[in-house]
């Protein structure tokens, strides 16, 4: 197991360090740069080779990648180039918005597409089922930021102080009106992922109950109750698993669209901000931040099957799994 897990860390941190050494380049391939978001137009050749200079530009481009890789081993993310700031305080202060906004979708939206899901699989065929699925498809037809700027629109014109439709306010200065702020952006981020959620445990469970030990266990007596919780939800929910630790990534990158709709400072708005500047190292530890996200909700996912799936177990037992 542990071999297993040391593997799939050292992949984890070979995908990331792909991503961010195509990032490194890319960024520095896009028109335009972060000196002439710095100077503006028409710049003098000194002052643009004074600001290259600062921003550690004028040196080639090998040299400059591999301080980014030795910066990068060594934890060091550096300095935004226009605020000067060190770019961990700057992750420090954003990542904890776009945590909370992004747990707090998560949360709900697992709860309600896992009870959808439930719900439609055992009455199949009747009016519940028929809205959870036509329901999902509307869901998942709605593009998150469409939904933004609508909720924007009516809770910013039409539905006053119901609910704030911008701006975010920390939980440590106004619990109360931080858990408000935080209802409209959650909804927009989690609709479409808590429907696809729910249509994908629906079609398990259903393929589920047509299996031959549901039939067995059914035939020996075992209340339909216990056959619904022990047998048929344990292994529908492993396909599950896997849509929901996929959700918490798209979750994060989710922000990058509603967190500029609704104006909140975190990630998402920080890294389009980095992006158009071209402010590099802050885009490169928007960019870190995210895939790690991703990539550590798939390592979720597989020791979540080590859990669910007693096979699995036995492979690892046994030796047979790699």
């Amino acid at each position: 197991m542990l071999r297993y897990v040391g593997r799939r860390v050292a992949g984890l941190a070979l995908v990331l360090l792909i991503v961010l050494t195509l990032v490194f380049f890319m960024l520095r391939a896009a028109p335009g740069g972060p000196v002439d978001a710095y100077l503006g137009m028409n710049p003098t050749p000194e002052k643009r080779a004074e600001v290259e200079h600062r921003f550690g530009l004028d040196q080639p481009i090998w040299v400059q990648y591999a301080k980014f890789l030795g910066n990068l081993a060594s934890g060091d993310l550096g300095n935004s180039l226009f605020s000067d700031r060190p770019v961990s305080a700057i992750i420090g202060e954003r990542l904890p918005v776009t945590l909370e906004l992004s747990l707090a979708a998560f949360v709900f939206w697992v709860v309600v597409g896992l009870a959808a899901g439930a719900l439609a699989a055992r009455r199949r065929d009747s009016f519940v089922d028929g809205l959870v699925r036509v329901g999902s498809v509307v869901a998942l037809s709605i593009p998150s930021f469409w939904l933004a700027l609508v909720l924007v629109v009516v809770f910013g014109l039409y539905i006053k102080g119901v609910l704030p439709s911008s701006g975010w306010v920390p939980f440590t200065e106004d619990p109360w009106e931080n858990l408000r702020g935080v209802v409209l952006p959650a909804f927009a981020l989690g609709l479409g992922s808590g429907a696809v959620i729910a249509r994908t445990l629906r079609a398990s469970m259903i393929e589920t109950t047509r299996a031959d030990y549901v039939s067995f266990a059914r035939a020996m007596g075992m209340a339909e109750r216990r056959v619904l919780r022990r047998i048929t939800m344990r292994n529908a929910i492993i396909p599950t698993a896997t849509v929901i630790g996929l959700m918490l990534g798209v979750f994060v990158s989710g922000t990058v669209l509603v967190e500029n709709v609704f104006n909140i400072p975190g990630i998402g708005q920080t890294i389009v901000g980095a992006f158009r500047q071209h402010d590099y190292p802050l885009a490169i530890a928007c960019t870190l931040i995210t895939a790690t996200v991703f990539l550590v909700a798939n390592l979720v996912v597989d020791l979540l099957y080590f859990v669910l799936n007693p096979r699995i177990r036995a492979g690892f037992l046994n030796g047979t799994a790699r």
